[in-house]
């Protein structure tokens, strides 16, 4: 049974969660808040979390569905 694709996909969810993670951590330590870039920044950055989340969505259901396809096989 081939478990790479499902190695890749739980990297990138890894990934995808750890860093802005790491970004907020950063963000907490130098003091800069979100607040201080005005709406502009605010509006910019959830564009960016959006995107964000749609990829860790998309990266947790197909780990989900590789998980269920390598059960059903064996």
């Amino acid at each position: 049974m081939n478990q790479k694709p499902l190695v890749w996909v739980l990297v990138a969810i890894a990934v995808l969660v750890l860093v802005p993670l790491l970004g907020m951590i950063g963000m907490m330590g130098t003091g800069i808040g979100m607040m201080s870039g005005g709406m502009a920044c605010c509006a910019g950055m959830s564009g960016w979390a959006l995107v964000w989340m749609l990829l860790l969505a998309v990266a947790i259901i197909a780990a989900i569905i590789l998980l269920v396809r390598s059960v059903s096989r064996s």
